[in-house]
């Protein structure tokens, strides 16, 4: 299972790799680039789908929607849309696989004018606590961030 990643300033193909729990090789040979390929700002690279403690893999039923996904899992339908790669209208599929946050992890998909001050002031975190959860920080739109583990 694949998603697509945004790249965002100070990303490298080595750091994409590392917070995706796979390798630099992985990463040219699923998205065709050459051995000397660089990453910049504003590319898409598509990447295996986050696997860890925090997410959960839910294949798609017939008959299954977003926002009944979302409802049940008790997700925000516009995170669980950004965390797949997805767009607003994008048709899911029987089979069509997406990752979840498990109920005790609380996931933010950064946005335009958001600071790292109104981050932790609106999910009432100390800074430490942010930064113990996640390896890299940016603060540019559709990073995501996890809050709570």
């Amino acid at each position: 299972m694949y998603t697509i990643y945004n790249v965002t300033y100070g990303d490298t193909l080595e750091s994409i790799a590392g917070y995706f729990n796979t390798d630099v090789a992985t990463l040219k040979e699923i998205n065709s680039f050459p051995n000397n390929y660089q990453v910049s700002m504003g590319d898409q690279v598509i990447v295996p789908a986050i696997k860890n403690n925090r997410f959960m893999t839910y294949t798609i039923k017939k008959g299954d929607t977003l926002y009944e996904i979302a409802r049940r899992y008790n997700v925000d339908v516009n995170t669980l849309i950004m965390l797949n790669g997805l767009e607003k209208d994008d048709f899911i599929y029987p089979n069509q696989e997406i990752i979840i946050p498990r109920d005790e992890v609380k996931v933010y998909i950064t946005k335009n004018g958001d600071t790292l001050e109104s981050v932790l002031a609106d999910n009432n975190l100390l800074l430490d606590e942010l930064y113990s959860r996640n390896s890299e920080i940016y603060l540019l739109p559709d990073q995501m961030i996890i809050l709570k583990d």
